[in-house]
């Protein structure tokens, strides 16, 4: 891509400046409601945009929570409060997976209305899922995300904010998102019922779960994966293009590059929904799972090749040219700075009405902060990869060793205690659990080229008699750990960088219901082989 842009990924690098700066007007928020404009406005479009947070009020019986102990996703009935409105027979069952508590914590919630009670809706919604956002502490990646793919029109969930307590108990802040179903469908196609398909850390070489259609035979899938076999790029495009929404999925695509979706189809072939449209015949892809968007800022801009649909359509010239068109255009029109600062700024004002607890409220704030440099860091290097210019790799030593900084504390079990001390004469980076099972870490990112490489430290544990104390970088397995009272030691984490993407993110974890450990900062090292 860099060598086709030449002059023109200059000029549109100096628009996209201008764009960003806000020399040109932005786009209204609402210039993309739904995909095609087909959805019609309903009640649900004030709950979304309500500048107030809904609380949401679940009352489950004894017998219910016993029911969900035994088996979280099966659904019980339950009673919601919100307002005024008080809703019954309410399908109630816990979700989410890395993200996933029992009740006695912050669990997840799917709320389906008409569940036990046909026709029972809650302005005008029959699903509703409350996120406990424990990978999120910012709680605001995925209302600012999907917003920016409807913008590109992509199809994607609305997203609010509620509190929510369970038999009187506060479990505090939530992200309420909209269920993909019947409902979502008929906003962003003519016609919803059509086969629609779930992708958790599968590509659609392997059998889908299927969420809705009455056609469970999956040919409709394994056409397009035959169509991505084709051998002949151009018959292979033709084929596609007679199956796949193939401008829709560009947009796609670029705004998972854009917004740094990692976790997402063209990246990592994972958290997406496919949806057979019957009145095109065609297939388009949907965003899903953006708790983790913008914390990889040197991602590469060039088309992604992970998942089998986006390497099968951009090794295709015709592909690859659809896709940098819609990357500037979309780097242009969509995803810019001035839009995302203004909408995180509103969502910030409507969480501070919300009554949260002053330590809670605050915690959100210094992670916001932390989220809209992140998200300037993106802008820039998005730009700067427009002008043909890379990002500059982590430097090191003549010995191999590089030295990383500005780790940073993250945590989404318990209430650790997460500081840097001095001990036996070292700096460290300490954490400790406080109060129950503690899961947190000590990160920081680091750009790489593809290689093979070994994240190295010393730990010192105390008192951890279960789970354990280790390094790694997120994405891989956990291996070598530490645990009970341990003197300093030696850990390592092979890892090897496979594609351009480069971002690597260094983990220095714990998960134990009690102890603590110490990394020693000057002992925490990347080496190249």
């Amino acid at each position: 891509m860099k060598q086709e842009l030449g002059s023109f990924g200059r000029l549109m690098l100096a628009v996209g400046i201008a764009f960003h700066a806000g020399l040109y007007p932005a786009r209204s928020a609402d210039a993309v409601r739904s995909v095609g404009g087909r959805g019609k406005s309903d009640r649900s479009d004030k709950f979304f945009a309500d500048p107030q947070v809904s609380v949401f009020r679940i009352v489950l019986s004894q017998a219910t929570m016993d029911s969900l102990r035994r088996s979280a996703r099966t659904y019980v009935t339950g009673i919601v409060h919100v307002g005024t409105q008080v809703l019954t027979n309410v399908g109630v069952h816990l979700k989410g997976m890395g993200s996933f508590q029992p009740l006695d914590l912050k669990p997840s919630f799917a709320l389906k209305f008409d569940e036990f009670a046909p026709g029972q809706e809650f302005l005008d919604l029959t699903k509703l899922m409350l996120n406990n956002s424990v990978q999120d502490r910012t709680y605001l990646s995925e209302f600012l995300a999907t917003r920016l793919f409807r913008d590109a029109g992509v199809p994607a969930a609305r997203v609010t904010h509620a509190r929510v307590t369970l038999n009187g108990r506060d479990l505090g802040l939530y992200v309420a998102i909209e269920a993909m179903n019947k409902r979502f469908l008929k906003r962003h196609f003519a016609d919803n019922s059509g086969d629609l398909y779930e992708g958790y850390l599968r590509d659609i070489d392997t059998r889908l779960d299927q969420d809705n259609g009455t056609n469970t035979t999956q040919a409709d899938v394994r056409a397009l994966l035959g169509a991505c076999g084709i051998a002949n790029p151009s018959e292979r495009f033709v084929r596609l293009e007679a199956l796949l929404d193939v401008e829709r999925f560009a947009s796609f695509a670029a705004m998972e590059v854009l917004t740094a979706h990692w976790d997402g189809y063209t990246l990592h072939t994972n958290n997406y929904r496919l949806y057979h449209d019957p009145s095109s015949d065609k297939m388009s892809f949907i965003t899903h799972g953006l708790d983790g968007v913008f914390r990889r800022p040197n991602i590469s801009i060039q088309p992604p090749m992970k998942g089998v649909v986006s390497r099968a359509l951009f090794q295709t010239a015709q592909g690859r040219r659809l896709y940098d068109q819609r990357l500037r255009t979309l780097y242009t029109n969509v995803y810019q700075l001035s839009v995302i600062t203004n909408r995180l700024a509103e969502a910030l004002m409507k969480l501070r009405g919300a009554n949260l607890p002053g330590a809670h409220l605050a915690e959100i704030e210094r992670q916001t902060d932390i989220l809209r440099e992140r998200i300037a860091r993106r802008v820039t290097r998005v730009g700067e990869q427009l002008a043909g210019i890379e990002p500059i790799p982590l430097k090191f030593e003549p010995s191999g060793l590089a030295r990383p900084g500005d780790w940073r504390d993250e945590y989404d079990h318990g209430e650790p205690v997460l500081d840097q001390v001095t001990i036996d004469g070292r700096k460290a980076l300490h954490i400790q659990a406080r109060g129950g099972r503690c899961r947190a870490s000590w990160r920081t990112m680091i750009y790489l080229k593809p290689g093979q490489y070994q994240f190295e430290g010393r730990i010192r544990t105390k008192g951890i008699t279960r789970g354990g104390a280790g390094l790694r970088i997120s994405g891989d397995t956990r291996n070598m750990r530490m645990g009970g009272d341990s003197s300093w030691g030696d850990l390592r984490h092979v890892f090897e960088v496979k594609e351009e993407t480069g971002d690597v993110e260094l983990v220095c974890e714990f998960d134990a219901p009690e102890g603590e450990v110490w990394y020693d900062l000057d002992s925490l090292r990347v080496r190249s082989h």
